[in-house]
């Protein structure tokens, strides 16, 4: 008996052995609890809030150069001085000595810088906003990876159950042909048969077993806690899949949080390249200084200075280098439109692979259900054929097995289409928005 896998969803859970593997806390947990959980508590969230957090001040760090500057500076200690001043006042040796006190103060207001602060500001906005669609893009990742390993306790459990009760029936059939071997009325090759058929469930069981483990580590690792004893299967909202994949491709197009993230980079990047353009202009500062220094007079006595001036500053390089500075980032901005190209090709084809895939589940259901009805019906044939002595204990039994293979992969062919349901919502970005989650972080600014 050989159990199908499926690549959107491994065959394991964390909790499916009951108490004979892990021990339990007897709580009760939907998806949309397990989802909320992982997306408040998961150290992917934090470090995307974070970086969004940070351009939060970069954007206060270059709004703040529109204001003025305030330099303070004071100096204090031994001063000499050989001078034209100390020649004249000096009779002896034509130089001095002298403790020297010095304090000044310098107000700087930019009038004009070559509209470089605007530039920058608006760079740092564009990626704050990046920076928000990135944590919502983050969390529907996360959310996504959470359905999968709910998905994975579910599919487990169903799977353990049916194991065990199938186990019994097989146990059943064993010892009753046994009991054939014995007594004569059978050959010893219906019990090696049969006994070949629970090796086969044997094997698959401590096969399932090793994959339960590795879930459960999954599992804990998002959600931050074991899988609760009882779990609801859920439900998707079919009415957020449009019937069209076109559709569903101008809805990402639209609204897909990476995509969105994307044209805000390319903005940002847009914004540097434009803020190096400063250099065209020459800066213009308003100054209010104020100095005020106590010395000798030999060596030129209490000073005062105080100005109110503009003055401009225009830094020009001779060899190109600053024109190279703005075809670098120029370059960077094309750099940033292809990336948002390929992210958009990348959402398509994500899209259309799910779409794909749920087609595709669907169809294998139909089979699958078709499948089950065959053996079904062969079962009660079989069962009557063995009443009535037309067939042995082992065909029975035989026929039993592939009712059992039959169903169970109807389990989880109806579990492989509910997750591609799930993946063509995370395809499109509104798998959080499906399932009543708000999109952004509660601390969103």
């Amino acid at each position: 008996m050989v159990l199908p896998r499926y690549k959107s969803l491994a065959f394991a859970s964390a909790l499916a052995l009951s108490g004979a593997l892990f021990s339990v806390p007897a709580y009760a947990e939907n998806l949309e609890e397990a989802v909320v959980s992982a997306l408040n508590y998961h150290p992917s969230v934090e470090a995307a809030i974070a970086n969004r957090d940070a351009y939060i001040e970069e954007r206060s760090e270059q709004w703040a150069d529109y204001f003025p500057t305030l330099n303070v500076r004071a100096t204090g200690g031994r001063a000499f001085g050989d001078n034209s001043t100390s020649r004249g006042l000096q009779v002896t040796r034509n130089s001095t000595y002298s403790y020297l006190w010095e304090g000044a103060l310098t107000l700087t207001q930019p009038i004009f810088d070559g509209y470089e602060t605007q530039h920058r500001v608006e760079a740092a906005q564009s990626r704050r906003e990046s920076a928000n669609f990135n944590i919502v893009d983050v969390r529907e990742k996360l959310a996504l990876s959470t359905v999968v390993s709910y998905m994975d306790v579910l599919r487990a459990r169903e799977a353990l159950s049916r194991l065990g009760k199938h186990g019994d029936k097989i146990a059943d059939y064993q010892g009753r042909i046994s009991k054939m071997v014995e007594e004569g009325a059978a050959d010893e090759t219906l019990l090696s048969q049969a006994q070949d058929i629970r090796a086969q469930l044997d094997n698959t069981l401590a096969n399932l077993e090793g994959q339960i483990r590795k879930s459960h580590a999954k599992y804990e690792e998002l959600v931050g806690r074991f899988p609760a004893e009882e779990m609801d299967r859920p439900v998707p909202r079919l009415d957020l899949i449009p019937e069209d994949v076109n559709d569903a491709l101008e809805y990402a197009r639209a609204h897909h949080p990476m995509l969105r993230a994307a044209y805000y980079t390319e903005a940002a990047v847009l914004e540097d390249a434009e803020a190096e353009k400063q250099f065209y202009y020459p800066d213009v500062n308003g100054e209010l200084s104020y100095l005020k220094r106590d010395q000798a007079e030999e060596i030129g006595g209490e000073v005062i200075d105080a100005k109110a001036v503009v003055r401009l500053n225009w830094d020009i390089s001779t060899a190109g280098g600053q024109f190279a500075r703005v075809r670098k980032n120029l370059q960077r901005h094309n750099e940033s439109k292809a990336q948002r190209s390929e992210t958009e090709r990348q959402i398509i084809r994500d899209i259309r692979i799910a779409y794909g895939e749920l087609e595709t589940a669907k169809d294998q259901i139909k089979v699958l259900r078709e499948r089950v009805r065959i053996n079904e019906d062969l079962f009660k044939n079989y069962e009557a054929q063995f009443e009535g002595a037309r067939i042995n204990l082992l065909q029975l039994l035989q026929s039993d097995n592939a009712l059992f293979n039959a169903r169970l992969a109807l389990v989880n062919g109806e579990f492989r289409v509910l997750a591609s349901q799930f993946a063509v919502l995370a395809s499109m970005g509104r798998l959080q928005e499906s399932m009543n989650v708000v999109e952004a972080s509660a601390r969103q600014k």
